[in-house]
C-alpha cells in the first residue's frame, strides 16, 4: 500500500469520524480542512483554526453588547472584505484551490460555499446566529430568526428573495422554478456534501478521474450508505477502467435501490462489464 493511499484513508476515517458526531458537535472548519488534507498530505490544520479564532476575537472586541444584527453584520463585512481583502473568485471561479479552505485563508480568495464557511466559523465564535443556505446554484448565509440573507461572495452584500431567484436564474437559467424552501437553513452535513459535490464536478470536467475519485471516496465517508453515491463512484471507476470495482458498486446500488428508473439500464451495464472481464482473464 502506497503512502498516498495510506494518506488518503486516514482522511476518509477522519472525515467519517467527525460526521458522526451531533450535528452542532460538527466543526464546519475541521471537516473543510480535512477535505483540503486529500490534496494537501503534510497540511496542519492547527494554524489556519488559530487564524480563525483571532480573527474572530477581532470582530468581537468590536460587537461586545451589540443587539442590533445590522450592526454586526456590517462589522463582519468591514473586517472580512474590506480589512482582510477577502473576495469571491468570480474569474478562476473553478479553481480548485477556491474550494479547500486552507488555500481559501492563505489568498483570501474562494467560491460561495468556501466563503460562506469563513463567514459562519466567524459567526459561530461570536455567538451570533447564522445558518448556511444552499439556494441551488448559489451558497448563502443567513440570520434564522430575523431572515436576513447575506451574501458573502459579494463582499456580505444583504439580499432580498427576488436577488436570490435572480441569481439562480442568472448560473442556472430558467430549468429550476424558483421555491422559497431554497432559502431554508441546511445543516453542517449538508455544506460538507456540497464542498466535496462541488470538488468532484471540477475534477470531472478537468478529467482528473483520479482525483475525482478521492473526492467520491470522501463523500462515501460522509453518507456510506447512499446508493446514489456508490453509482457516481461507479461512473468515476469506469473512467479509471477498473471495471471490477464499477461493477461491485452498480450491485451496491441496484440492491438498496431495486425499484430505481435506471435499475434495468445498470443491470445491463453490469452484464457488460462481466463480460468485459470474462474477455480479460
Amino acid at each position: 500500500m502506497t503512502d498516498s493511499t495510506n494518506q488518503q484513508g486516514h482522511v476518509q476515517n477522519r472525515l467519517a469520524e467527525l460526521m458522526r458526531r451531533p450535528e452542532e458537535q460538527i466543526s464546519l472548519a475541521e471537516a473543510a480542512l480535512v477535505i483540503a488534507a486529500s490534496a494537501y498530505p503534510n497540511l496542519d490544520a492547527a494554524p489556519y483554526i488559530r487564524r480563525l479564532d483571532a480573527m474572530a476575537e477581532t470582530v468581537a472586541g468590536r460587537v461586545s453588547g451589540e443587539t442590533d444584527p445590522f450592526r454586526t453584520i456590517a462589522q463582519i463585512n468591514q473586517f472580512l472584505f474590506q480589512e482582510e481583502g477577502f473576495f469571491g473568485n468570480s474569474q478562476e471561479y473553478y479553481d480548485p484551490r477556491n474550494s479547500f479552505l486552507n488555500e481559501v485563508l492563505d489568498r483570501k480568495v474562494g467560491i460561495p460555499i468556501t466563503l460562506a464557511t469563513v463567514y459562519l466559523e466567524i459567526a459561530e465564535r461570536l455567538r451570533f446566529p447564522l445558518v448556511g443556505v444552499g439556494l441551488p446554484g448559489h451558497f448563502l448565509v443567513k440570520h434564522p430568526y430575523f431572515q436576513i440573507l447575506i451574501d458573502p461572495f459579494t463582499q456580505g452584500r444583504i439580499l432580498t428573495e427576488a436577488d436570490c431567484q435572480q441569481r439562480m436564474e442568472q448560473v442556472l437559467g430558467e430549468s429550476v422554478e424558483f421555491h422559497q424552501s431554497f432559502l431554508d437553513a441546511v445543516g453542517k452535513r449538508h455544506i460538507v456534501t456540497r464542498m466535496l459535490n462541488n470538488l468532484r464536478a471540477i475534477y470531472l470536467n478537468a478529467r482528473q478521474y483520479q482525483k475525482a475519485l478521492d473526492i467520491a471516496d470522501l463523500a462515501l465517508a460522509v453518507q456510506p450508505e447512499s446508493p446514489d453515491e456508490h453509482k457516481q463512484r461507479a461512473a468515476l471507476l469506469l473512467h479509471l477502467r477498473r471495471y471490477s470495482g464499477a461493477a461491485a458498486e452498480l450491485s451496491f446500488y441496484l440492491e438498496h435501490s431495486p425499484e430505481a428508473d435506471d435499475a434495468d439500464e445498470v443491470r445491463e451495464t453490469i452484464a457488460n462489464l462481466r463480460r468485459t472481464m470474462a474477455q480479460m482473464n
